[in-house]
This record gives structure tokens, C-alpha cells and sequence, in this order.
């Protein structure tokens, strides 16, 4: 199979089968992500996913009968119609039989283009662990980060896919609403995600890459980051105030100053101990946030 782009897959998905479904991304006007620059979004044909599942059962011969469990690749798959969905993965259950869970990214309004029938099907046919990127829980934040939804988009959709048993994993980013605005980032944010009822939290911090929207933002004075501390007090009090005892919490990202991840219910008291730590000793400028080389 020719792809275009890198290939990106959420950390928690290390030891996931990845088949690519398609290319880029259907929005690709985030202020802050570079990953799909000059990557056009494109469904890949179903030939070509068919072929690499031949490649597939080539190389893990009998163990492809212990597969159970794959992650479509590419910025938005659940841009797909729920019919093409379902054809895809009818050609994977056929040579992957006891495959019992497809896991991917997805979009807001992606989910919002699918009626509840669809999203029942999806279900039924296996889909879930769905990775949204909600960033925050502030709307005008939201709008400058150019995401195309609404806090109460999200909000909406989630509560359409809990309706139907999709579980989702929401993606959410510290420093977002700039300096001085943690605070009031975290419990907007720790409201929405107590309303939607993620299955799990992934945490990163934002931070502005070469030729993005937010480092020009950043340079020419536009928008003002969040210090590390601030960023630290930030996600202290998005953890104090989520009611989510079991939800799993993972803050490990290369970009979080300090890396923590558990079970709310049972872990909350020593990530909180971890970040309190982390505050009394950070050092401003230890992580580069500005220019930085790369990609989410």
C-alpha cells in the first residue's frame, strides 16, 4: 500500500493492529496541528485495504485468529458514511474473524453527520473507544483554535454516543485559553467531560510547532501562552473537579511537564500529590513550546 502522510495512532494504542482507511484530515485548520500539512483527506480505496490485509495475514499467519482488537488509521475515518464503514469491516472481520473492537479518531461534526440508526449499527458492528479531540470546554477558546465545533457540539454528539454504547476516549489540551485563564479553562472543561462521561481522559500541553497558526499567534504578540506552572494549576484543578471515578486518566504525553495516568477512583489522590510536586519545583523554558520542530 502507497500512504501519503505519517501514520499517527493515540498512545494507548501501542499494541493495536493499525490499518490505514484513509489520509489526511477533513478540517486541517487547527491553529495548533501540523500533522496533516499538504496531505489532501482521501478515502482509500477498498482494494488497497484489502491488500494490506493480505499483507497482514502473510505476516501473522496463525495469529491472526488472537487479533481482536484494530485501529483505523487517519485523522477523521469516522468521516466515512456509516455504510462504507461497515463495509470495511465486514473485508476486515474476513480475514480477521474475532476482531471485537475498531477504534479511530473522530470529529465532532462527523459524528453529527450520522443519524442514531447509524450509530446503533456501528455499534453493533463493533466500533468503539472513539478518540475526540474536545481540546476544551470553552467555546470562544475553541473558536480561536479554528476546530470547527462548539463546546456544546461535543457535548451533544458524546451524549449521542453514550445514548447507543460508544464508549469515547476525549483528547484535551492544558494552556488552550492562553495565560491567566486556566483556571476558568479547567472547570469548564472538568463540566463538560462530567456531563459526556468519557471513558478515558488523554491529556497533552499545548505547545506551538513550526508553521502553525498559534506560532505565528505566539510571535506576532496575538495570543499570550500559559506559563508552566499555570498550565500545572490548570490540569490540578481539571483533575480535583472531574466526578468520574472510573474513568482513566492518562497525562504522559512527551509535551506534559509531569506525567501521570490512573484510574480516577483509585489513583486520584497521588497524580494529584505527583502535580503538586511538580508545581513547587517547575522550571519556565524547560520544555520547548514555541517553534518547536515536528508534530503532535
Amino acid at each position: 500500500m502507497n500512504y501519503n502522510g505519517t501514520i499517527y495512532r493515540p498512545p494507548l494504542e501501542a499494541d493495536t493492529l493499525m490499518l490505514p482507511v484513509t489520509e489526511g484530515c477533513t478540517h486541517n485548520g487547527c491553529a495548533f496541528c501540523s500533522m496533516y500539512q499538504g496531505i489532501p483527506f482521501r478515502m482509500l480505496p477498498i482494494s488497497d485495504i484489502e491488500e494490506y490485509l493480505r499483507e497482514v495475514e502473510l505476516a501473522y499467519g496463525k495469529y491472526c485468529a488472537m487479533i481482536d482488537r484494530v485501529y483505523l488509521v487517519g485523522a477523521d475515518p469516522f468521516a466515512l458514511s456509516a455504510q462504507r464503514l461497515l463495509e470495511r469491516i465486514d473485508l476486515i472481520r474476513s480475514f480477521l474473524p474475532n476482531v471485537r473492537t475498531f477504534t479511530m479518531y473522530a470529529r465532532t461534526d462527523n459524528i453529527g453527520s450520522k443519524s442514531d440508526e447509524d450509530l446503533q449499527r456501528l455499534r453493533d458492528a463493533g466500533v468503539d473507544d472513539l478518540y475526540l479531540g474536545v481540546e476544551c470546554g470553552l467555546n470562544d477558546v475553541l473558536e480561536n483554535l479554528d476546530k470547527g465545533y462548539t463546546a456544546d457540539d461535543t457535548i451533544k454528539q458524546c451524549l449521542r454516543l453514550n445514548a447507543v454504547g460508544i464508549r469515547h476516549c476525549d483528547l484535551l489540551m492544558l494552556g488552550t485559553a492562553g495565560a491567566g485563564r486556566g483556571l476558568e479553562c479547567a472547570k469548564a472543561s472538568a463540566a463538560l467531560e462530567n456531563e459526556v462521561k468519557p471513558h478515558k481522559i488523554l491529556i497533552n500541553t499545548m505547545s506551538a510547532f513550526a508553521g502553525t497558526q498559534l506560532d505565528e499567534d505566539i510571535k506576532s504578540g496575538t495570543f499570550t501562552p500559559a506559563s508552566e506552572r499555570e498550565s500545572l494549576e490548570e490540569e490540578r484543578e481539571f483533575l480535583r473537579l472531574l466526578e468520574l471515578p472510573n474513568c482513566y486518566f492518562w497525562a504522559a504525553h512527551p509535551l506534559d511537564a509531569v506525567r501521570i495516568e490512573g484510574r480516577l477512583g483509585e489513583s486520584r489522590r497521588q497524580m494529584l500529590e505527583a502535580l503538586e510536586r511538580g508545581i513547587s519545583i517547575v522550571r519556565e523554558g524547560g520544555i520547548r513550546r514555541t517553534s518547536r520542530v515536528g508534530t503532535l
